[in-house]
């Protein structure tokens, strides 16, 4: 597993993979539930915040795919 520096830490291969796969489906969880929520019943949020953190969260979850 690489860290936040980009250095490889003790893990074993398995253990990233693992890491990563929990992540995965971790983060597309989270993107159904912020595509699921009423963005307007919010304060403060607009549909274009709303829709660029969605994004965002993809892009994290396409991240975390490369390295599986």
């Amino acid at each position: 597993m690489k860290t936040s520096a980009g250095l490889q830490d003790s893990g074993t291969k398995a253990e990233s993979d693992a890491e990563n796969t929990e992540a995965d489906l971790d983060l597309s969880e989270l993107i159904e539930n912020h595509e699921n929520t009423d963005w307007s019943d919010v304060p403060g949020i607009s549909a274009a915040e709303a829709g660029a953190w969605t994004a965002r969260l993809i892009e994290a979850r396409d991240r975390v795919q490369e390295g599986l």
